[in-house]
């Protein structure tokens, strides 16, 4: 059974798991998330864990590229460049597309 520090040290290697894990925690389905990668961690265990790395001093934050990333990114819709990139509410796909 993993430990939360091994589940965190996967996630925050691997992109893909990132994106995962964001995806949990915007449905609510984290502590599913935890259990099926092997770490028996409650919610609540999950989030003082993560306040207490955030203590510690090591950014727990995803930088403006991580964050494009795990939203799908922010300059294509449809395949095709957007021309709405700067200020794009990312609500402007028929007009995009």
């Amino acid at each position: 059974m993993k430990s939360l520090q091994d589940l965190y040290s996967e996630v925050k290697g691997d992109d893909a798991l990132k994106r995962s894990f964001v995806e949990a925690m915007r449905a609510g389905v984290v502590e599913d998330f935890i259990k099926g990668h092997g770490c028996e961690a409650t919610t609540e265990e999950l989030r003082e864990y993560l306040e207490g790395q955030s203590r510690e001093g090591e950014s727990i934050e995803l930088s403006a590229d991580e964050l494009a990333d795990v939203a799908g990114g922010t300059s294509y819709y449809c395949g095709e460049p957007c021309s709405h990139t700067d200020d794009c509410s990312g609500t402007c796909i028929s007009d995009c597309c």
